[in-house]
């Protein structure tokens, strides 16, 4: 049995919740720190199928990436995700913008999954920028990214040069482009990108790969949910099964 406090202690001793950027709120989100489970599940959002993943596997607490609050809350319907978490009794935790830029965290995570070495790390930004091992056209590079994130598809631009130094930004990151102009990347790796942050990149011989933002984000959740069983032998950590965004491809 573990306490929602253990596990809020443990997180923020690896990605404090202090260094959360301004308009994120992650931490204790529903419940209480002195609830306890033998199991604890592990998503990136919360969502109906989750809650019922969470009751079916015994899961008292839940840790997510994405705040199940995000702005301030207008109403608490019935049906509203918080609402039906608080009803259920289970005491959720959320570690979104700290996790991003956390040593080993989500950004991390997605730049060793692309096989980018970050040499440079601008954390207000959420960036990270390296080098590729071996220079390697677009075309090649978006497949690779897609076949090791298994990924259905994604979304991405062809300079006609081969990539060798990668900006990597998870989840909404397309604003990165800006900082990848500046560092002299090659290419651009988020998961969310605007229409005029593509055009700048073309315009700048910028390669851009979009993942989507679960896409760019998904691998965080095994990978916190070992962190999280690493260090805690009194409870079941599980990496949710239900956790998908729901995106079909045709």
């Amino acid at each position: 049995m573990i306490s929602a406090k253990q596990i809020y202690d443990y997180i923020d001793s690896i990605a404090p919740f202090s260094s959360q950027m301004g308009f994120d709120n992650s931490g204790l989100i529903v419940g209480c720190e002195s609830a306890t489970s033998d199991r604890v599940l592990v998503a990136l959002d919360l969502t109906k199928s989750v809650l019922d993943e969470a009751v079916n596997t015994g899961a008292a607490i839940i840790v997510t990436h994405h705040p199940v609050i995000f702005d301030p809350l207008k109403s608490l319907l019935s049906d509203s995700i918080p609402y039906l978490a608080a009803k259920l009794g289970i005491t959720v935790i959320s570690a979104h913008t700290n996790l991003d830029i956390a040593r080993g965290g989500v950004n991390d995570t997605l730049a060793r999954a692309v096989c980018v070495d970050p040499e440079i790390r601008l954390d207000d930004e959420c960036v990270c920028i390296g080098r590729l091992k071996n220079a390697e056209c677009c075309r090649a590079f978006a497949e690779k990214i897609r076949d090791k994130l298994d990924l259905k598809g994604i979304r991405f631009t062809d300079t006609g040069r081969d990539i060798r130094t990668v900006a990597v930004s998870c989840g909404a990151g397309g604003d990165s482009v800006f900082t990848a102009k500046k560092y002299g990347a090659d290419a651009v790796v988020t998961g969310e990108i605007k229409h005029h942050e593509i055009l700048f990149a073309k315009n700048n011989d910028i390669a851009v790969f979009d993942l989507g933002h679960y896409g760019s984000e998904k691998l965080i959740v095994p990978v916190l949910s070992d962190m999280l069983q690493g260090h805690f032998a009194d409870a079941e950590f599980i990496a949710s099964m239900q956790d998908t965004d729901g995106i079909i491809y045709c």
